[in-house]
């Protein structure tokens, strides 16, 4: 990277109070060390615990979803077959407001389903997604998921705001998905 570019970067964190940024592959162990840090800074930026439950929880369940849902993009990675999925994962504080913003890369079908999934989240209520948590609880996860599918309707529910999202083509082959939960 040229220095010129990585000091606007260093500037555009320092400017949009970031608390953490993470940008890599990402795996369970990944996840664990980041999330311990994340935990020690939430410590001097959010306004009270539940506060730092919410944002820790949907940081929880982004990281999660890139470990299970992304793929590995066009960024050369480790030689072995597990290749993790590559991603990354921005918590920064806005007048008392904490966003954990996301991104990884997905196939371009999966990304026309979550789409669709993913506006059908924004659009309900705070009620309506506690019924929908309910019922996922009760219903057998949906045969793509690696998890109980309650994962993108929990960020939904612990988001202050609506989810907000976009999708970047990259290639034939894969986009660009972004997720932004505020708290």
């Amino acid at each position: 990277m040229e220095f010129e570019r990585f000091f606007k970067f260093s500037q555009l964190l320092l400017r949009d109070e970031f608390v953490l940024s993470y940008s890599g592959y990402v795996s369970e162990d990944i996840l664990e060390a980041v999330g311990d840090t994340l935990r020690q800074r939430l410590e001097n930026h959010a306004r009270d615990g539940r506060q730092i439950r919410n944002v820790f929880s949907i940081f929880v369940e982004l990281m999660q979803n890139i470990i299970r849902y992304g793929v590995d993009g066009p960024q050369p990675g480790p030689a072995d077959s597990e290749k993790p999925s590559f991603g990354i994962v921005m918590v920064s504080e806005n007048n008392g407001t904490m966003d954990v913003i996301a991104g990884n890369f997905v196939s371009n079908d999966e990304a026309a389903m979550l789409q669709q999934k993913m506006a059908f989240l924004r659009d309900k209520t705070r009620e309506e997604l506690r019924g929908l948590y309910r019922q996922q609880l009760r219903d057998t996860p949906d045969g793509r998921s690696k998890g109980a599918s309650l994962g993108l309707i929990e960020i939904a529910r612990r988001s202050t705001l609506p989810i907000n999202f976009e999708f970047t083509r990259t290639s034939d082959d894969l986009s660009f998905f972004m997720i932004r939960a505020t708290v």
